[in-house]
């Protein structure tokens, strides 16, 4: 199976029976498929930051989802070193390219993309 169609079938997963398209709604069953499929911790590479000590290709330890932001989306504890940060999920890539995480992220962003 191609990775497009890997993220394709996990968008179809987390929408699936959700009649509203309302992002809202969407978007409640997406926070829980992420906290019940990601699994902790995970490497990622920061891909966009405003934050001076985080510099992209950085790579971080992901720890936990931490919460949800409107203008964000999902927003996670990440760690540098002793560090701890919250990030936003959406500057985020994980680093092992055939993970699970890694396309579970990726659907869910392509997903976050389109709303």
């Amino acid at each position: 199976m191609k990775n497009t169609e890997k993220i394709e079938q996990i968008k179809q997963t987390v929408l699936k029976g959700v009649k509203s398209k309302g992002k809202d709604v969407q978007l409640d069953n997406w926070l829980n498929f992420l906290e019940k499929e990601l699994k902790f911790p995970f490497e990622a590479s920061i891909q966009d930051s405003e934050n001076f000590e985080l510099k992209w290709k950085d790579i971080i330890k992901v720890k936990k989802i931490e919460d949800f932001a409107d203008m964000y989306g999902v927003l996670l504890e990440i760690r540098k070193g002793r560090q701890k940060y919250i990030f936003p999920l959406c500057d985020l890539e994980v680093v092992e390219k055939q993970s699970k995480n890694r396309f579970v992220i990726d659907a869910f962003l392509e997903w976050w993309a389109e709303k």
